[in-house]
């Protein structure tokens, strides 16, 4: 008798091998025969629910290899994508490389508040990219002489528009450490470090970054692309005509480099108005006439043209526009000119000539709502 729960179980013999005769345990082990001799990947008198086990340890790790090979696949994929980007970084850097840095970009001795220009703050927004184009024309002795074209590039990313605001030479403006002048003066005296810092000062937004492009170099680049096509109306045919021995007539016409630049340039037919309504049209036919190209071409373009002009952009900040170059292509472009129409006087100034005097008031805010959607002293953001 088993004491330990006072049932009557059979006594077992300690010392023999054998089990009682009326006791029956459950057949809980594989029967099937084992050979010793040949191993198979399962122990021998194992549970079929062990057995089950061990089968499904074993699928989870083929699983977690499959899963091995994609993540080695993946990490391989990348790798050669970063191969893919050093490699257009690296020949974003050879471009930038070949631009003309040797400009004084320094504005901060230049700053100052104008008299007659409104006591705001100088807005700017940091998704808003304000970058001045200046068109330089060439002394007898060859070097840099005024500026001819002033015309600011707005990248605006939070409404996705392209905007061109041109500033007319011909506006009166104050320049610092030159006093009264038109605005052209400013790159004369102080190339394009005076030029932005008297348009930030006087019309109170935010212009730190230019690129400069002399007059002629300017007309080769558009040869380089083939030239463009211009719708021309006959006062300017007959100027054209008559001043560069071409044969134009009105309607659309192929023009080579020399003649564009000179119809962006001719002010014999209207004023400055409408000259830099022409600038404007032969910037805007550019950037169509590129979106056009084989990008190889345009690249061919670039790298040879890019050693005739001068920027205080960084490698950083051009690698950034070329990697938007894509969408921004592809943005409404919309069109300004300061003064704006009824915002100036025309006056004549002696010693100077003709100028245009400009309300710096009015003006500022046409500007800060055509470029920032918002007019008067608002917080830069």
């Amino acid at each position: 008798m088993d004491k330990r729960n006072g049932k009557n179980r059979p006594q077992r013999d300690l010392y023999s091998n054998s089990r009682p005769q009326n006791t029956r345990r459950r057949a809980t082990y594989d029967t099937e025969e084992f050979d010793r001799y040949n191993y198979v990947d399962r122990q021998p008198y194992r549970s079929r629910s062990a057995a089950a086990q061990d089968a499904s340890r074993y699928r989870t790790k083929k699983r977690r290899k499959k899963g091995g090979g994609l993540k080695k696949f993946f990490i391989g994929f990348m790798s050669i994508l970063l191969v893919v980007a050093i490699g257009v970084i690296g020949y974003a850097v050879l471009m930038a490389s070949r631009l003309d840095r040797s400009g004084d970009d320094n504005t901060e001795k230049y700053v100052q508040q104008p008299k007659a220009a409104p006591t705001w703050s100088v807005i700017s927004d940091k998704n808003i990219t304000n970058i001045l184009l200046i068109g330089i024309d060439k002394n007898e002795d060859g070097s840099d002489g005024r500026s001819d074209t002033n015309m600011l590039i707005s990248i605006d990313n939070n409404t996705k528009t392209l905007r061109l605001v041109s500033f007319l030479r011909d506006s009166y403006l104050e320049i610092p450490t030159v006093g009264k002048a038109k605005l052209n003066a400013a790159f004369a005296h102080g190339g394009a470090a005076l030029t932005m810092q008297t348009l930030e000062n006087n019309y109170r937004i935010n212009i730190d970054k230019y690129i400069s492009i002399n007059s002629d170099n300017f007309a080769t680049l558009i040869d380089k692309m083939g030239g463009l096509d211009i719708n021309m109306d006959k006062a300017v045919c007959e100027a054209e005509n008559r001043n560069m021995g071409s044969n134009l007539k009105p309607g659309v016409n192929h023009l080579n480099g020399k003649l564009a630049l000179y119809y962006a340039r001719i002010r014999e037919i209207d004023d400055d108005f409408g000259r830099t309504g022409r600038q404007r049209e032969v910037v805007e036919l550019m950037i169509k006439k590129m979106k056009s190209m084989n990008p190889l071409e345009v690249n061919k373009i670039m790298y040879d043209y890019l050693p005739y002009v001068k920027t205080n952009l960084t490698d950083a900040e051009l690698l950034y526009l070329a990697s938007i170059a894509g969408p921004v292509s592809n943005y409404p472009m919309k069109t300004m000119h300061v003064p704006n129409t009824g915002t100036y006087e025309d006056k004549t100034v002696k010693g100077v000539g003709a100028v245009l005097v400009p309300d710096l008031t009015k003006n500022s805010a046409l500007l800060r709502e055509f470029l920032y959607g918002q007019t008067g002293d608002t917080e830069s953001n």
